[in-house]
């Protein structure tokens, strides 16, 4: 249904949902809470206890983030592209968060 849209009407609406939810829920992810306090990052550390995994990458808070979880697993949020402009990329051999206004090395 979303693809039949013109992408100007799927912004303005994906806009309006996202800070509806915001006022819904009364919350904003606006700053790094602490490990102990991110429940993505308590996840992926119970994880780790199971096996070793490089990078969990995920998408669902809008604020970029990487965190070293031990010496060779990261935990990176891509944060978005319309507020913090990032998104990231795997060259093969690591991950990297990127930001789309600033040159990226």
């Amino acid at each position: 249904m979303f693809r039949i849209l013109h992408p100007d009407i799927g912004i303005k609406l994906g806009k309006y949902l996202s800070q509806s939810n915001k006022l819904i829920s009364g919350k904003e992810d606006k700053e790094f809470k602490g490990e102990d306090k991110e429940w993505l990052i308590q996840y992926c550390l119970k994880r780790l206890t199971k096996e070793h995994i490089d990078y969990f990458i995920f998408g669902h808070r809008h604020l970029p983030i990487v965190h070293q979880l031990k010496p060779k697993s990261k935990y990176i949020n891509l944060g978005d592209w319309i507020t913090h402009y990032t998104f990231g990329v795997f060259d093969g051999k690591t991950f990297n968060l990127r930001n789309y206004l600033k040159k990226n090395d």
